[in-house]
């Protein structure tokens, strides 16, 4: 134990020191800066680019992003941007030869279907890692999602939020030139910093082509990473003078009626009975610019009926599973508000409103601060809720301060979390991180975290031994060329983030990949090619026995014109403690032992071109003392521009052999999901989820229709509804279950005025 701490004393001295040598060595991003035209003519958001004040200003110079570098395009493209004292502005000619091959496939806002795409990243505080990207199709869809750690998705953390949305317009045309578009963005939906009205900002602009699986770029930003082309860090610095964001407030009151009916086992045990409730609710979400660069946010009694129903996931593991957050009120700056350990969060927003059944429970209110003051990003916010049966009255809260630091890529930053209940539980987390980008696309990155409960005994409620996490990581943040990451991992035994999320505690972990990424040659069918071996390590903190590890090696290709391919094989070892046994997917007894077993994988995906296209993959190997074969289908259907299909199908085949106390041998586990999408138009559509699992024996139902009479204006109709598929009482002695676990029928309608 003693020599435990002391090694790990020693390694964050080390960690420090070698922090404080390389500082000095860091690189930053250096370029001339555009200064963009004010323009004082009017635009006129028709879709056609001839007004006077575009034709002053100069076009960007696009250059081939995919399949080849630099390559020769195709089709010529004219991108120009502008502001003046509202908006910002940018205008694309997508000058198309045969003028059959535009792709538009959606009406659907958020839902890409293979179109042809314009679109503009804008990075508001030019602070590198921090982006909004704004596309368009041919049919005039908007599309709008944040971009968080400089487009670099790790474990634990998704860099890019598609649930974002914010207020804008684009009007789209159609010739026999090609397709043409002008986007609208009001600068108080991009937040920015200004000094005596001068704002520096980075912005990239880059048109897709469906039809010839090609993109065109500015800046010549060359493809060395995953989602370079959104890359914050690589945006074109870009000037706007005379500038001032206005401060309009967006008043948004709902109402929701509807009815909600369940099946519950009365207190005899003898027969389920209904227990209907009526909803009658209103609230209310204000969002107000405090300053140009910050944000202030405010619910009432808040309300996600018109949110959809989660996926259900097959787990195969003996640790929890996580699941998205798609509710709209944490969404604005959630990349902010990541402070992840790999699996473990300290800010995990789905704890906030949501039992651990994934139970809605009121939240009476709230509110949320996010932006930037100089060169310190702030977050803030504050829920409180009501009880349910299985929960107290909570308060929660979150603070998360980053501060640039060295250069424009590297940070130090805390964050702070707390929860209290009406019974005066208390959990406390406090949070250090640094990120330091040492030189090119190395970075080193360290997280420490402390946590105070006072449910922990006082004994141990003080160690920083037992309830604190650290981590260091050393990674070359690139997919061309040599890339690599290792990083060593503790959780203390009584680590608990109450906000947060974990999977396991009391183990140290480490990890390493080393890759290398190729860019085929012009005459290959590749576009790119990656290699990588990797390994994950799961020990006990105080003996170091293994508890869980992983090692493999993964091919991924990518053909120019024929999709995806991967191949993957990998060795594990499971090594289950005495009170660790437990059940595979709630049917299989998993015995206490040390288990080794080897699994492949492959993986294949059709052009993104196509109308119709699926997503295949074949598992197949060993797990714990049994035999798995897995096999997954994603097919989708779009139809025309109105109607798409699509949805999944798992099936996995386990096999053990007859041991003591096994009394289920074999199981062939079900996943089914069905996704159907009509739009009338952009105003009226609808969606129907329907999914099925064997697993939980419950198959589900999500319809939504929406109309959206004005940007802030939606009147929703949501039906959702559960129902059991095996009927067969849960224990001996109990009665057979009802057809229909839970029903409800919501209406809601929101009305944003803007003051």
């Amino acid at each position: 134990m003693l020599a435990q701490k002391y090694w790990i004393g020693i390694l964050l001295r080390t960690l420090l020191v070698l922090q404080l040598a390389l500082i000095f060595a860091v690189q930053a991003k250096a370029q001339n800066a555009i200064k963009l035209t004010k323009i004082t003519s009017p635009i006129t958001l028709d879709g056609v680019i001839d007004e006077a004040a575009w034709q002053n200003i100069t076009p960007f110079t696009m250059v081939q992003y995919e399949p080849v570098f630099m390559g020769e395009m195709q089709e010529k493209t004219d991108v120009r941007v502008a502001y003046d004292d509202e908006y910002f502005y940018a205008a694309g000619k997508m000058y198309t030869k045969d003028a059959s091959t535009i792709a538009a496939n959606s009406l659907y806002r958020d839902r890409y279907s293979s179109d042809d795409v314009f679109a503009i990243i804008l990075d508001p505080f030019n602070d590198n890692q921090n982006g909004l990207r704004f596309f368009t199709t041919p049919a005039g869809v908007r599309f709008d999602q944040s971009i968080s750690n400089d487009a670099n998705s790790i474990a634990g953390s998704n860099a890019v939020n598609g649930s974002w949305n914010t207020y804008w317009d684009v009007v789209t045309t159609e010739t026999d030139e090609g397709w043409f578009a002008e986007i609208r963005i009001p600068l108080s939906s991009i937040g920015f910093q200004s000094s005596d009205g001068v704002a520096e900002m980075g912005l990239i602009v880059y048109r897709w082509l469906a039809y010839h699986n090609e993109r065109y770029i500015f800046p010549a930003i060359p493809p060395n990473w995953d989602q370079g082309n959104i890359k914050p860090s690589q945006a074109q610095d870009i000037i706007l003078t005379g500038v001032e964001s206005k401060k309009p407030i967006y008043f948004t009151p709902y109402a929701v009626t509807g009815f909600t009916r369940e099946n519950q086992l009365n207190s005899t045990n003898t027969e389920y009975n209904y227990k209907d409730d009526t909803a009658a609710e209103i609230g209310f979400d204000l969002k107000y610019n405090v300053t140009s660069n910050l944000t202030l946010d405010v619910t009432a009694n808040t309300d996600f009926a018109q949110v959809e129903a989660d996926d259900q996931q097959l787990n195969l593991t003996r640790f929890s599973l996580s699941f998205d957050e798609k509710r709209q009120f944490f969404q604005q700056r959630s990349g902010l508000f990541d402070f992840s350990f790999g699996n473990t969060k300290l800010f995990y927003s789905r704890k906030v409103g949501l039992d651990n059944s994934g139970n809605p429970v009121r939240i009476y209110g709230g509110a949320r601060l996010t932006g930037r003051v100089g060169d310190l990003d702030v977050g803030f916010i504050n829920m409180q809720t009501a009880s349910n049966a299985n929960l107290n009255s909570e308060n929660f809260s979150v603070l998360r301060l980053k501060k640039k630091v060295v250069n424009s890529n590297s940070y130090v930053g805390g964050l702070l979390t707390s929860r209290l209940d009406a019974e005066g539980n208390t959990n406390l987390v406090l949070g250090i991180d640094t990120d330091f980008n040492i030189f090119g696309d190395d970075y080193i990155e360290t997280k420490v975290s402390q946590t105070m409960d006072n449910r922990v005994p006082d004994e141990r409620r003080w160690g920083i031994d037992n309830n604190s996490i650290f981590r260091i990581t050393w990674q070359r943040r690139a997919s061309v060329g040599l890339y690599y990451r290792f990083f060593v991992n503790r959780t203390g035994a009584d680590f608990e983030p109450g906000i947060g999320f974990y999977r396991t505690k009391n183990t140290s972990d480490y990890y390493y990949s080393l890759g290398y990424g190729i860019l085929a040659p012009s005459n290959s069918v590749f576009k790119k090619n990656t290699f990588q071996v990797s390994s994950y390590n799961i020990s006990e903190n105080e003996s170091f026995d293994l508890r869980s590890r992983f090692i493999g090696a993964q091919w991924d290709g990518e053909f120019k014109s024929a999709g995806k391919v991967g191949a993957e094989i990998k060795l594990n070892q499971e090594h289950l403690l005495p009170n660790e046994a437990f059940k595979l997917v709630g049917q299989i007894y998993i015995p206490v032992d040390n288990y080794a077993f080897v699994e492949s994988i492959f993986s294949y995906e059709t052009p993104e071109n196509k109308s119709l296209k699926s997503k295949f993959s074949l598992e197949y190997g060993d797990i714990f003392d049994g035999k798995r074969t897995q096999v997954k289908v994603e097919p989708k259907w779009i139809a025309n521009i109105h109607f798409e299909l699509s949805g999944s199908y798992q099936i996995t085949k386990l096999d053990f052999p007859s041991i003591a106390g096994r009394d289920v041998e074999k199981f062939t586990a079900h996943l089914a999901q069905l996704r159907g999408q009509y739009a009338l138009n952009k105003k009226l559509s609808a969606s129907l989820f329907v999914q099925y699992s064997n697993i939980s024996e419950l198959a589900g139902a999500n319809f939504r229709f929406r109309y959206n009479f004005s940007e802030g204006r939606d009147f929703w109709v949501v039906l959702n509804e559960q129902q059991y598929t095996n009927r067969d009482p849960l224990q001996f002695g109990y009665p057979r279950l009802p057809n229909v676990q839970s029903r409800s029928v919501l209406i809601k309608y929101t009305h944003t005025f803007t003051y």
